[in-house]
């Protein structure tokens, strides 16, 4: 691939001491940028990040809990019938005269 004339014009001169090159900037860039609650304008603390994500683990394993063993399928399997059944049963379509 031919070089760009911007490449040609520069290519013979040395960098000023002290600069460096735009990769290394934007890693020393990316590494001291403030973040999260350091920030001004942020409205969250690390603790609210914690608590957030500890909620989070806790409906996953919540919603876990209930699709395998709450569920119509889930109890249905238990007692040996149809999901059918169990949505009949749950609507009082059927066995509507036990509360």
């Amino acid at each position: 691939m031919a070089a760009s004339n911007y490449a040609k014009h520069i290519g013979g001169r040395q960098r000023r001491s002290g600069s460096v090159d735009r990769h290394t900037y934007l890693q020393e860039a990316r590494q001291n940028a403030l973040r999260g609650q350091d920030l001004t304008q942020s409205k969250l603390l690390d603790m609210d990040i914690i608590d957030i994500r500890s909620a989070h683990r806790q409906r996953v394993k919540l919603l876990d809990y209930i699709r395998n063993n709450l569920s119509n399928e889930a109890l249905a399997k238990k007692h040996c019938v149809s999901v059918r059944n169990i949505e009949r049963i749950v609507s009082y379509e059927t066995w509507g005269h036990v509360a």
